[in-house]
């Protein structure tokens, strides 16, 4: 087959997948789709600082003490800028800074923390209101449905992940002093930076 005629195949292919994608019209679109769309903007990242006394590696930083980042996620719970994340994102540190869909950037205070639920309070100064996310309720999910996630997956912001419930009504105790009652356990991946 010519370069040609090969051409000339691969841009027919195109033109009917490009026409086949524009007759699906809205098929394309969702559920989950329109679910993610919907809370985009009710999601922000937060990204931590803390300095990190001296210890016996510091000649290696010039005896200086080492500044220490992390990342997480959180839910827009109020449009004056109250914002719902897990403790343990904010736990010890010196700086929070939240990261808005659009781009923008604040800095935010810890309000309040529940140290064994592992949640915790922030609160920024948004430049104008900002869009909460609807909060749902447990009482009537069900095994095999599907959820979603969307956070701060390895400091790629926004990254959106998807899975079932596979169980309900979990209960785990980490230690003496943080435990979880009634989670909801599902196979969506869950990594370093969604926690939120």
């Amino acid at each position: 087959m010519t370069l040609r005629k090969l051409l000339a195949v691969v841009l027919t292919a195109a033109g009917v997948f490009s026409a086949a994608s524009a007759e699906d019209g809205g098929r394309r679109e969702t559920p989950l789709v329109r679910a993610v769309q919907q809370s985009r903007r009710s999601v922000v990242n937060i990204h931590t600082e803390k300095t990190t006394p001296e210890d016996k590696d510091a000649r290696f930083f010039n005896n200086r003490p080492r500044k220490v980042t992390g990342m997480g996620t959180g839910i827009v719970l109020d449009e004056r800028g109250y914002i719902v994340t897990n403790y343990h994102v904010i736990q010890d540190v010196d700086v929070v800074t939240v990261t808005l869909d659009n781009g923008s950037s604040h800095d935010a205070q810890v309000i309040s923390y529940d140290r064994r639920q592992d949640l915790a309070i922030i609160l920024i100064e948004p430049d104008e209101p900002m869009v909460v996310m609807p909060i749902g309720t447990s009482s009537d999910l069900m095994l095999a449905e599907t959820v979603y996630a969307v956070g701060n997956a390895f400091g790629y912001e926004h990254t959106v992940t998807s899975g079932i419930i596979s169980a309900l009504h979990r209960d785990v105790e980490v230690d003496e002093v943080q435990s979880y009652e009634n989670l909801i356990q599902t196979d969506a991946s869950i990594n370093p930076g969604n926690s939120g």
